[in-house]
């Protein structure tokens, strides 16, 4: 849906995604960005932000059972710029 996130919102989960990748390389995925983005709208959110040129991916996060994991989010470069095309 456009227009679903605001800029403030999608600036702060893109540093969040950013804080999460340097403070946990190993295991850099969020599931949600509270208060701005739940659970259910990280897929929307972090969609809008790859479509501005951030390369933001799906990853798999180790649920608290073994063998279920959750979808998470993370961003696969340390710069905040969106990647521009030749």
């Amino acid at each position: 849906m456009a227009g679903e996130f605001s800029e403030q919102t999608l600036d702060q989960l893109l540093h969040a995604l950013h804080a999460r990748t340097a403070s946990h390389p190993e295991n850099p995925g969020l599931v949600a960005f509270w208060p701005g983005v739940r659970e259910e709208r990280m897929a929307a959110a972090c969609g809008e932000l790859r479509r501005r040129g951030h390369p933001v991916f799906r990853v798999a996060i180790d649920g608290a059972l073994p063998g279920v994991t959750k979808d998470g989010w993370a961003i696969g470069a340390v710069s905040d710029q969106p990647i521009r095309s030749p």
